[in-house]
């Protein structure tokens, strides 16, 4: 199934860069053959299902003269859209960064002035520096796009659940502007005329024009929020389902299994039913990579955070889950020991994230330069430009945490 982006901003004709310092501002995507348009693709075929995956260049904004506060405003609001940011090829094109520096360099052009309006109106507009108001504003985004997604599909289809990862930074109430939405799904009822392949597409490209872009994860691929309908979700279990009887596992290793979802946060450990139902695949059109990729959804919607939940509809989803094998024991994201571990106390949330949570106090006692610095750095942060070692704080992850995740998904490819 491939998703076709309309906007006008993704489409490029194809060009070749050979002046790193001034890239081609007409080029996004790098792909020798004939590029008509951006394209992200998710395969129907449970056997060749892909992550959502964007290729490409940076895409340069427009250089204008920043002659007033509106000026900078109106470039601000351009940041919105993924090709602006893209961060996902910086290894494979180097140039990247250099279009990135370019694409925000109207922030150092602003006058003192134009500075303190700047912040003013990035306060206004986000709610920061007041987290709660931040992380509240975000998934208000998400949810109204949800709807309106749905709608702008066909009649006939609504929305069943949608939700995120409680314990990522929108949920814990500590997220900057621009944070994505975590692991998030939605899952929709057809009854419209379209098949369930032309409503996901028709969906996601809907949510994708009429969001934020920045909070859909956009240089996280795999966190893009993962859609399907109903009759996909049952239909995946089924498919799941037919692996797991291939194994067997007693009564005493499904309690221990059923106990780990609460109590487990090592990756290896945690993964065990996971990382066994490996040993039966790929076979019956499952691959390794779509038990891993549907793993993590079913689990945000088992244990996520439901910010949508349509009680006509919602128990038809909770029991597919609850009487599925996989359902019951998939646990990839341990998201809820984290989830438990964390509203406990037992577990503390990033470090990162315990040091926002005085940022509000620390914010209020700046100087005007120093909040702008701050505010130009949470924009960059984005792409992980975040160059300013005043306050490299705010943003660093814990590498450590980061191996073991990339360990676990590893493990379950190969």
């Amino acid at each position: 199934m491939n998703i076709t982006l309309t906007n006008n901003i993704y489409f490029n004709k194809y060009g070749n860069i050979n002046n790193t310092t001034k890239p081609n501002s007409n080029l996004y995507i790098n792909n020798k053959n004939l590029i008509k348009k951006d394209t992200f693709e998710k395969q129907s075929n449970i056997e060749n299902k892909q992550n959502i995956s964007f290729t490409g260049v940076t895409r340069a904004l427009s250089q204008v003269k920043i002659r007033s506060l509106d000026d900078a405003i109106k470039q601000w609001e351009k940041l919105r859209y993924a090709p602006y940011y893209e961060a996902l090829d910086d290894f494979k094109y180097p140039e990247n960064k250099i279009i990135r520096a370019q694409n925000f360099e109207f922030l150092d052009k602003l006058t003192p002035e134009m500075k303190k309006g700047f912040v003013n109106h990035f306060e206004q507009v986000t709610g920061f520096p007041n987290l709660v108001t931040v992380s509240e504003r975000i998934e208000n985004e998400f949810v109204n796009r949800v709807y309106e997604a749905a709608e702008r599909v066909a009649g006939g289809v609504k929305i069943i659940a949608a939700g995120y990862d409680p314990t990522c930074s929108v949920a814990l109430r500590r997220a900057f502007p621009g944070s994505g939405l975590n692991k998030s799904f939605v899952v929709l009822r057809n009854a419209s005329s379209l098949s369930d392949t032309e409503v996901v597409n028709h969906f996601k490209g809907n949510l994708w024009f009429n969001t934020d872009q920045r909070i859909l994860s956009l240089n996280k691929a795999d966190n893009f929020p993962e859609v399907y309908t109903m009759e996909q979700v049952h239909h995946c279990l089924d498919k799941m389902d037919e692996r797991a009887k291939e194994l067997w596992f007693a009564d005493g290793v499904k309690t221990y299994m059923k106990d780990m979802l609460e109590y487990e946060t090592d990756p290896l450990r945690g993964g065990y039913f996971n990382i066994n139902l490996t040993r039966v695949l790929p076979g019956n059109g499952v691959t390794k990579e779509f038990a891993k990729n549907f793993a993590y959804f079913i689990e945000s919607v088992r244990d996520g955070k439901n910010l949508i939940n349509n009680k006509s509809y919602y128990n038809t989803l909770y029991y597919a889950i609850r009487l599925s094998e996989f359902g019951k024991y998939t646990n990839v994201s341990r998201i809820s020991a984290h989830n438990r571990l964390i509203s406990t106390g037992q577990e503390p949330i990033k470090a990162k994230l315990q040091l926002r949570e005085a940022l509000a106090g620390e914010y209020s006692q700046m100087n005007p330069d120093e909040k702008f610095e701050l505010v130009k750095d949470i924009i960059k942060a984005v792409s992980k430009d975040n160059d300013n070692p005043k306050f490299t704080k705010y943003f660093e992850n814990d590498p450590a945490e980061n191996e073991q995740y990339a360990k676990l998904n590893r493990v379950l490819v190969e």
